[in-house]
């Protein structure tokens, strides 16, 4: 029923074997006594792109990227420069922004002083509000006091 042949595969093998070429072991890094081996390509001690002739350059496609960015950003200063020059807004100086932070921060420490001033208990109602709306209002001047020294740049309009 089956096929028979009268090839030796047994002897193939054997000549076949005999004639290879042997094979070169891998690189290994034994990392623990107990020998515990693993690749020396994957492990990072062998350097593979450092004898590449493009090592260490920009590749082009992060280089036109860039390059999209900087051009879009030129374009959007430009559009703004634009915008601020027909008067809807304009830059605070440097002076002025400082002006306003010292005149927050003037008006924050005599909210603070008139707090610590307060009775401890609240027992009436109106002393509760006053308390709870003197909170929000220093609150709300820290709140504006840490944009202003955040961002140096500031843009106010007339409208």
């Amino acid at each position: 029923m089956g096929l028979k042949t009268n090839r030796d595969f047994i002897r193939t093998n054997a000549i076949e074997n005999i004639m290879a070429i042997p094979k070169k072991p891998s690189s290994k890094t034994v990392d623990t006594r107990s020998g515990d081996a693993h690749p020396l390509d994957t492990s990072g001690l062998v350097p593979k792109y450092l004898n590449k002739k493009d090592f260490g350059q920009v590749p082009s496609y992060l280089a036109k990227r860039q390059g999209e960015i900087e051009k879009a950003q030129q374009e959007f200063d430009q559009y703004l420069q634009e915008y601020y020059a027909k008067g809807a807004m304009k830059q605070l100086t440097e002076q002025e922004r400082l002006s306003i932070l010292q005149g927050l921060k003037e008006k924050w420490e005599e909210l603070h002083h008139q707090y610590q001033g307060l009775s401890v208990v609240t027992d009436t109602a109106p002393k509760k509000n006053r308390k709870e709306r003197m909170e929000a209002e220093m609150k709300q001047l820290e709140q504006d006091i840490a944009t202003i020294e955040k961002y140096k740049t500031i843009y106010t309009s007339d409208m």
